[in-house]
């Protein structure tokens, strides 16, 4: 009796062992920026800027009033 051989593609050179694919993805070596707390900051510090020009602004229009 003549038993079947399962087909084995032939492994390529460029892929990496499963063993240092799971490495690198358990202990990666760069670091992860968020994008949502950098926009917060973003968005936040836009809005204080605006908030202090509006106040700068309009104090200024009442100092010139006389108020």
């Amino acid at each position: 009796m003549v038993k079947i051989k399962r087909y084995k593609p032939a492994i390529s050179p460029t892929v990496k062992p499963v063993r240092a694919v799971r490495r690198l993805h358990l202990n990666p070596t760069y670091n992860q920026v968020l994008l949502g707390p950098v926009l917060n900051c973003i968005t936040l510090a836009a809005l204080s800027a605006t908030t202090a020009m509006s106040g700068l602004l309009f104090g200024a229009c009442l100092r010139i009033v006389g108020l």
